[in-house]
């Protein structure tokens, strides 16, 4: 086979096209989408409402607010060296409220928590009574009272309320003696209705 012969001539010159700029169009409408996407945040972030708006306390060791009662004072209670939960109480009278949160397993819910908290009645010689549904701030809750006396004879009354909220199981007592139970419970229902988390 023989070679192929090219006719030497001229050749035709290679076009060397220039790309156009990009748009900078482009490049403003970017720039605006991020300003108002920082501006959206930052208003939302100034203007959204205060959950604890029109309550007069804010928990330092949990995420919730509330309005104490008239009459009743809110205080840390130490528990050991290094454990604090929330107290409400009347002074000079028995009735008090505790208020914890612990934080759950994945997957944990109401129930669950329900029956721990039962559970923990049960061991320290406690008897339950029958679970009933509630809400705090929108979330559903169980409550149940427990009645005991002491040696000397004295009756006590407790009623547990819990709830579980982003994975935190919180539980709420009031503990009282029974004869004035009822009187503090009605305030202890106010509280309730005043809860917001945060």
């Amino acid at each position: 086979m023989m070679p192929t012969r090219r006719v030497s001539g001229v050749r035709p010159p290679i076009e060397d096209v220039p790309h156009a700029p990009p748009s900078r169009w482009r490049a403003l409408v970017v720039l605006g989408a991020v300003v108002l996407v920082a501006a959206g945040a930052g208003a939302w972030l100034l203007l959204r409402p205060d959950p604890c708006r029109g309550t007069n306390f804010t928990s330092a060791n949990f995420g919730y607010c509330l309005t104490v009662p008239e009459g009743w004072t809110a205080e840390p209670a130490r528990f050991g060296s290094s454990v604090e939960l929330d107290q409400f109480a009347v002074p000079s009278q028995g009735a008090t409220v505790i208020v914890e949160a612990v934080d759950l397993q994945q997957g944990d819910d109401l129930g669950g928590f329900a029956d721990f908290v039962r559970q923990k009645d049960v061991t320290a010689g406690l008897k339950p009574g029958p679970g009933t549904r509630t809400e705090i701030d929108g979330v559903a809750a169980q409550v149940w009272d427990i009645t005991i006396a002491s040696d000397a004879g004295t009756a006590y009354q407790l009623r547990e309320v819990v709830v579980v909220k982003d994975q935190v199981g919180w539980r709420i007592t009031l503990n009282d003696v029974a004869d004035t139970f009822d009187e503090h419970a009605a305030p202890f229902q106010e509280m309730l209705r005043s809860w917001r988390f945060r």
